[in-house]
């Protein structure tokens, strides 16, 4: 729903150093010269914050505020950068609202802190001007609605922010500056604000030739007087010019037909709306509908269910509800783009079709309720049996486009929720749809995990009745998002919960969606190293009821957690086998999403083995298929592990640079996964080695560099050949694990005071000091110290852990 969505082309900067997808403008902007410098002159003034265009709908606000998005981003006359958000999808404010801001800022809805708060912290030092459109379905009584309420806040919070919104009527926000925006000016004097051209040509004219044009009709200069009446009997309204000059394609009607259209007059000053305006637009869209033949008009209705962009396989599921001819579907679709009721767009190899949200309101109020009934049950099923296609079809080689697919839908799988959690014997299977929906890892992947959050909740809020397996799923679902997340305080009493229900369906003993989240409470937060090991058996008992239950891409996920937290608490008899077998079945699956993490986790291993240099291979080509694909999460872990490597290698400054990417990528998320306990002790080995070797103050700075490279500039960086030479300081081959317990040694430390530090069992501080001593052909911890203190302390002056 931000700018740039599905059909715009998207600047591929990043919020964070200013930049914003602003549309890039696909036809001809007509007029509106003196509109446009009255807004920017009050947009230039100091004491203006808000701008409202006004009007109603149809005159083009939303194509003037895209003039002035490319205008002013253009000049780059904010610091950082221009922001447009549509909020036309949206159905309700909150947290649903902000998170459509987020995406437009690139903050990926992923933490557990408030929406609101989110924003405003982000805002809080930026120059930026954030622009709203089509906002009066959420203004409510002006003053008092979500938008009003936000833009209070967020005027207040974020001095340097300024924002212009679209509405039917003004925001009711105190500073508020209004804007009407008029119909385009059709050459008498009531109605212009422009200078007319010297042949004559006034706005609403130029717009009916140019759009003409496009659909490569000629109106010729013999032919303007009949043009400029026709636009004239259009009250210069650009919709209604628009769907005027479609009806021109293919000769299907002459401009002096229009004219003399028996229905035109009446049409347009007989509707039902109170505002001349408003019957105007009314006018416009009933008109271009029956102009259609039943077929056209049947498939209008039909389409008009979803909520936003649709493809030609939902059509084809939903055609015989309406009585559509399943083979004319395709045909008719290109009918109703070339009439430009609908709007063609190309998105993973396939078209998408979406249409404007007056049109879409009209083919709702003309479907008879009997079809529309049926095309809401058709619309709800269709969007459950996607989620479930996508959950057992996940893992394999369609896995992108079913992860993007699933985003792009997000509109319709909300509004199907909503509508099955709003009548009880309807209810569990709404619970079900978020629960399909969490395990495709979809809004991971997009970046909108917080979705998930708020569809499970909705889902457990509407539960009625005894515990279920839905419910303890779902339960237990929503604690693992809370923990991947860092929020232990939310997880617990979800964990509870769900202990308690699946112990009341005596499911307590082994049941996958519960174990996989007590065992990542205990990976990321449980600070005894040997209670921390427990997971690994969670894990394994969790995989091993999916392969029971037959849940392939369950049991794969069980898989993946278990080796990445095998290798993170130093257990490499573990990591070492589960990475290899789960990188040769994601292969194997051809799954590119999965394909990346194995990969990961292989490199981890590889460089636990104190093997950089094929830790390095493997980490690389892992990012770059989370690149290629569009993966919102992976970057920020895959970007870490890379800073780690560098370092081994002794790229310093590469290190340096790398892992403040990842720390800009993880606030572009706004994930907390480098907060977790394992990965901090990643970063640290690797910000340990930098100082060492670079100083605080060199290091420092190296990091604040990788923070401001743009995301392109920081994959470059990332993906560039490691051809340092291993480091030699450790020629008895002692790795970096190793040498973590030998510093802590040097400096007097226990076993028992090593394991809590390094996350460590007893057991395995042992191993470590054993193996220590073989390399070292040392027989006690005093030889251990003794080498580290002379060796490396004395050498490198290497930090303590």
């Amino acid at each position: 729903m931000t700018a740039g969505d599905d059909d715009h082309d998207v600047d591929d900067r990043d919020a964070a150093s200013q930049s914003v997808a602003v549309p890039v403008e696909l036809d001809s902007f007509v007029g509106r010269s003196e509109l446009l410098d009255r807004v920017k002159d009050l947009l230039s003034r100091s004491d203006t914050r808000l701008v409202t265009l006004t009007g109603f709908g149809g005159v083009g606000k939303t194509r003037l505020l895209h003039r002035l998005a490319h205008d002013l981003t253009s000049s780059r006359s904010y610091r950082d950068g221009v922001v447009v958000v549509s909020l036309v999808e949206l159905r309700e404010g909150g947290d649903r609202m902000y998170g459509a801001i987020a995406d437009a800022l690139a903050l990926q809805d992923s933490a557990s802190q408030p929406g609101l708060d989110r924003l405003c912290d982000y805002l809080r030092d930026r120059q930026l001007l954030l622009m709203l459109d089509n906002c009066e379905h959420l203004v409510g009584e002006p003053g008092t609605g979500p938008v009003p309420a936000l833009l209070s806040t967020l005027l207040r919070r974020a001095p340097g922010l300024q924002v212009l919104a679209t509405s039917r009527e003004r925001v009711g926000v105190r500073g508020e500056r209004l804007a009407p925006v008029p119909p385009l000016c059709v050459g008498d004097g009531e109605r212009c604000d422009c200078a007319t051209a010297a042949d004559g040509v006034h706005e609403a004219l130029q717009l009916l030739i140019d759009r003409a044009a496009e659909l490569n009709v000629t109106i010729g200069q013999s032919d303007y007087p009949a043009a400029a009446q026709l636009c004239r009997r259009l009250d210069g309204i650009p919709l209604g010019i628009e769907l005027a000059a479609a009806t021109l394609s293919g000769n299907a009607m002459t401009i002096r037909a229009l004219i003399k259209h028996p229905d035109l007059l009446s049409l347009l000053n007989h509707g039902t709306s109170g505002q001349e305006s408003h019957r105007s637009l009314e006018a416009m869209v009933r008109w271009s509908y029956t102009l259609l033949g039943e077929p056209e008009q049947k498939l209008w209705m039909l389409v008009s269910v979803f909520e936003g962009a649709f493809d030609l396989d939902a059509v084809h599921a939903l055609a015989h509800h309406v009585d559509l001819d399943d083979t004319r579907v395709e045909s008719l679709l290109i009918t109703l783009v070339n009439k430009n009721i609908l709007k063609a767009v190309e998105r993973q190899g396939r078209p998408r079709y979406r249409m404007l949200e007056t049109i879409r309101q009209y083919g709702r109020l003309v479907s008879e309720p009997d079809h529309a009934h049926q095309l809401h049950q058709a619309h709800t099923s269709y969007c459950e049996a996607l989620a479930a296609q996508a959950t057992r079809e996940w893992i394999g080689p369609q896995q992108i486009e079913w992860m993007v697919r699933l985003n792009e839908y997000r509109p319709d799988l909300i509004t199907t929720q909503l509508r099955l959690l709003s009548t009880p014997p309807t209810a569990e299977r709404g619970q079900e749809l978020a629960i399909n929906l969490t395990r495709t890892c979809a809004f991971i992947f997009g970046g909108r995990l917080n979705e998930n959050v708020r569809m499970l909740t909705a889902g457990l809020d509407g539960h009625r009745g005894d515990p279920s397996v839905n419910q303890a799923t779902a339960l237990s679902l929503a604690a693992w998002i809370a923990l991947i997340q860092g929020n232990h305080a939310r997880a617990i009493p979800l964990l509870h919960q769900a202990e308690a229900a699946t112990a009341a369906l005596e499911l307590d003993g082994a049941f996958g969606p519960l174990d996989t989240a007590r065992a990542t409470r205990l990976w990321l937060f449980e600070q005894d190293p040997e209670q921390a090991l427990e997971s690994l058996t969670l894990y394994r008992r969790a995989a091993a009821a999916y392969a029971a239950a037959g849940a392939v891409a369950d049991e794969w996920m069980a898989r993946l957690l278990l080796t990445m937290s095998a290798a993170s608490l130093d257990c490499l008899e573990v990591a070492r086998p589960e990475s290899e077998t789960l990188l040769a079945d994601a292969e194997a699956a051809q799954a590119p999403w999965s394909i990346s993490w194995a990969l990961w986790c292989r490199a981890l291993v590889k460089l636990l083995e104190d093997k950089p240099g094929q830790a390095a291979e493997l980490a690389q080509k892992a990012l770059r298929i989370q690149r290629d694909i569009g993966d919102a999460w992976g970057p920020v872990v895959g970007l870490l592990l890379i800073a780690l490597i560098a370092a081994r290698l002794g790229e310093y400054k590469t290190a340096a640079q790398v892992l403040g990417g990842a720390q800009a990528r993880q606030q572009a998320t706004q994930a907390s996964v480098l907060e977790q306990g394992p990965f901090l002790r990643l970063q640290r080995l690797a910000k340990d080695a930098g100082r060492s070797a670079l100083g605080d103050e060199e290091w420092t700075k190296h990091v604040a560099d990788g923070q401001d490279l743009s995301k392109r500039q920081m994959y470059a960086v990332a993906l560039a050949s490691l051809t340092a030479p291993e480091v030699e300081a450790l020629p008895q081959g002692i790795s970096p694990r190793e040498l973590e317990v030998a510093a802590l040694i040097a400096r007097g430390w226990t076993n028992k005071a090593i394991g809590p530090q390094l996350k460590m069992s007893p057991r395995t501080v042992s191993t470590h000091i054993s193996s220590l001593n073989h390399k070292l052909g040392t027989t006690s911890r005093t030889g251990i110290a003794a080498w580290y203190l002379t060796t490396v302390d004395g050498r490198t002056g290497h930090d303590e852990p």
